[in-house]
């Protein structure tokens, strides 16, 4: 089969052909289905002044591709770069079935075929030749006049997406086949129905997803893990035992084993949460590195900064991080305390196991084992409220 296959992708639609399905390029879902068969050769068929360039993929026009075919002893699947919910064990069975001559896939093998046929590459370089310039895979169709296969039970693997409409239908497909995957794998779905999961995810046994999550691109979530509704993680990886609250939103960053997050927890690129390590309710984490048993539980932005292990971050404390032109590192080291409101103006280290008194705007470094205070000393006016409360009596009667 190797040897002597040649599968043509043939994108009769450019602009929808190049629409993001799940994360990818739609035509790539197609490609990914041949790929699995592992032939001699791939052609794309497209129109595109700068075609793809991917590895074991030659792009053609409608033109040339006969000669792009191969030999008359190989065989050829010809399919549309369209039809993203395509399973390989179909195309293995229309392949099968084309040993004894010309076969189309079809929802069932009582009804007429689709444009998804394999034949001879002496077969296939005949009907090209036989087409007027601009036509398309239904002229093929015609003159071979294939006999049908059917493709399988399902039958949206034989879905062409030509409107925006097809394309929400193929999304439901693929995620749909998902959560079937994840389900028979051990992963408790609490709504099936409503979660969005790439097809590219992968999660781990004993983990629950709870209902309105989306997980996106090739994010990798390990097993025993709790996610929180209306979550959202984005080519992040995860690590076993984590919990993420209800409303996280996580891209492109990683979080250690047996971290907490949330709830409205928004973990910005390049993060990296350490084992243990706790992010609070309205927090914001930026390009930060955040170690083992660090936390910072409520209503706090860190960005670019180096957060060390076992340090407290009190409530309302925020890297100052931009100067209008730069941006600048913050670097907090093991078992310091930082207290609550308090603003670290970067470039700037706090030692290890140092204080920072809540209230503090820290623009120096703070040496290991020290405490900082940068506030104004408190000023009591014993009796103040109740004299100005006279002064109001007496102008009210005046």
């Amino acid at each position: 089969m190797s040897s002597k296959l040649t599968a043509i992708l043939w994108q009769s639609r450019q602009a929808l052909s190049e629409a993001n399905l799940c994360g990818r390029p739609l035509w790539h879902w197609s490609l990914e289905a041949v790929q699995a068969l592992k032939p001699q050769k791939i052609v794309l068929v497209t129109d595109a002044k700068k075609p793809p360039a991917l590895e074991g993929v030659r792009p053609t026009s409608r033109n040339r591709l006969a000669a792009a075919i191969g030999g008359p002893e190989h065989k050829v699947i010809l399919l549309p770069a369209e039809i993203p919910c395509i399973r390989p064990r179909s195309l293995k069975r229309l392949l099968a079935a084309s040993r004894s001559g010309t076969r189309c896939l079809s929802p069932s093998s009582e009804r007429d075929g689709g444009s998804v046929f394999c034949g001879s590459a002496s077969v296939i370089k005949e009907a090209l030749s036989s087409m007027a310039r601009g036509d398309g895979l239904g002229a093929i169709r015609a003159h071979l006049q294939p006999r049908p296969v059917a493709a399988g039970p399902q039958p949206e693997e034989l879905l062409a997406v030509l409107t925006l409409a097809d394309l929400a239908e193929a999304a439901r497909v693929l995620r749909l086949r998902k959560c079937e995957e994840l389900l028979s794998k051990g992963v408790l779905l609490d709504d099936p129905s409503t979660v969005h999961i790439d097809p590219k995810v992968r999660v781990g046994r004993g983990t629950r997803i709870r209902g309105w999550v989306i997980i996106e691109g090739e994010s990798r979530i390990a097993g025993n893990c709790d996610i929180g509704s209306f979550s959202h993680i984005v080519d992040s990886e995860i690590a076993a035992g984590t919990t993420l609250l209800d409303h996280c939103f996580v891209r492109s960053s990683r979080i250690g084993k047996g971290a907490q997050l949330g709830p409205f927890t928004h973990i910005r690129p390049e993060s990296i949460i350490g084992a243990e390590a706790k992010v609070g309710n309205f927090v914001e984490l930026k390009k930060t590195v955040l170690a083992r048993a660090s936390k910072a539980p409520h209503l706090t932005y860190l960005g670019d900064a180096t957060i060390g292990k076992g340090v407290n971050v009190g409530a309302g404390t925020i890297t100052c991080n931009y100067d209008g032109r730069l941006k600048h590192q913050t670097i907090v080291e093991d078992g310091a305390f930082i207290g609550s409101d308090v603003q670290l103006v970067a470039p700037i280290r706090v030692g290890r196991g140092a204080y920072v008194a809540a209230g503090s705007c820290i623009v120096e470094d703070v040496p290991a084992e020290s405490l900082a205070l940068a506030r104004s000393r408190q000023v009591v006016k014993l009796g103040w409220a109740k004299d100005k409360q006279k002064k109001r009596r007496r102008s009210k009667k005046d």
